[in-house]
């Protein structure tokens, strides 16, 4: 059976996923904090850890950079869905933390957080294609870019800040990111980008208020909602959900390529499931460009190997490519304004 190793100092948090996590036949271990969390692994060896983020002492960063130095499997960071906690999340998983979840409450059940949870240990299990096995275009066509359209799931929020730290200057060409996320963590997610980016990212405006296209414009999909786009600018709305999630990439990607047609630039980044499949196989037949991460740093390979399945894949390419070709494609595209959009 597989055993999980349990953190988080509240003891209520401590007993209920030890209690659901029994019920679904795992072996568990549960400790109040960091320090206990370390010794408890060199007696237990568990398939995964969950992580509380905001915890005295030894918090939740120091946590997964000190259990990174041991142990080698997933981390699911299980943060309170407020300012304060969304906030330490994403260092925590800059650190090494594979992914999270928000704690239980009233608009999140304790059996849909576990149901979270295993779904991300099991999508971390999925086997990687060995070295060399995945195979796309020799090289990215050099077609001006008008919009950058970047989607990501299961690991993303690290993999976009090691993409982004590539993005220099003041660059012409607007870029849209859309992360698998619940709508408490968007805020902060943006904020965290604008930091490594050094410019603002907006989170989506709901509708009826509108996002206007601009030169070097960065906006991050709200949770919850579905983001939209038209040759004037974006918006958020409500939706059904797509492959499962809103905001979901091929909504807004298929509304790119209506919009830009060849001159849309796709990155599918690590995450779960097909989203955004669909819309790079729609970019591809328009005359765009789709890169997708490779399986050596993806969490997860199943979105970009997704792409790649249906022939929709430009290159494949690590974190690091990726970011150094956005960089180039919004500095060399035509922007908004070489479209006869203005």
């Amino acid at each position: 059976m597989p055993g999980v190793l349990i953190v988080d100092d509240s003891a209520y948090v401590r007993f209920v996923l030890k209690d659901r996590f029994r019920r679904r036949g795992w072996e568990t271990c549960a400790v109040a904090d960091g320090h206990a969390a370390l010794a408890a692994l060199s007696g237990f060896a568990p398939d995964l850890v969950t992580l509380d983020v905001v915890m005295p002492g030894m918090d939740g960063i120091e946590t997964v950079k000190a259990i990174r130095a041991l142990w080698a499997g997933p981390i699911i960071m299980v943060s309170t869905q407020t300012h304060g906690g969304a906030d330490q999340t994403w260092p925590a998983l800059e650190a090494g933390a594979t992914d999270f979840v928000g704690k239980p409450g009233p608009d999140s059940p304790l059996g849909d957080v576990m149901d979270q949870i295993i779904t991300k240990f099991e999508a971390c299990q999925a086997p990687c294609p060995p070295p060399g096995q995945h195979r796309a275009g020799a090289q990215v066509p050099r077609v001006p870019a008008q919009a950058v359209v970047v989607g990501a799931s299961t690991g993303g929020p690290a993999a976009l800040a090691r993409v982004l730290r590539h993005v220099e200057g003041a660059p012409g060409v607007p870029l849209v990111i859309i992360q698998h996320m619940p709508q408490s963590f968007t805020p902060s997610l943006a904020a965290r980008l604008g930091k490594i980016l050094g410019r603002p990212v907006q989170e989506s405006p709901l509708a009826p208020a509108k996002v206007r296209w601009a030169p070097g414009l960065v906006v991050l999909a709200r949770g919850g909602y579905h983001l939209r786009m038209d040759s004037s600018g974006l918006w958020s709305e409500q939706g059904v959900r797509l492959h499962g999630v809103m905001p979901a990439i091929d909504v807004t990607a298929g509304d790119g390529v209506r919009v830009f047609g060849a001159g849309l630039c796709m990155a599918i980044l690590t995450g779960m499931g097909e989203d955004g499949a669909d819309s790079a196989a729609l970019c591809r037949q328009a005359g765009g460009t789709v890169m997708v991460q490779d399986p050596e740093s993806a969490v997860v390979w199943g979105m970009p190997q997704a792409v790649l399945n249906r022939g929709a894949a430009s290159k494949v390419g690590s974190l690091e490519d990726i970011g150094r070709w956005i960089n180039e494609v919004m500095h060399d595209g035509r922007g908004i304004f070489g479209s006869g959009m203005e």
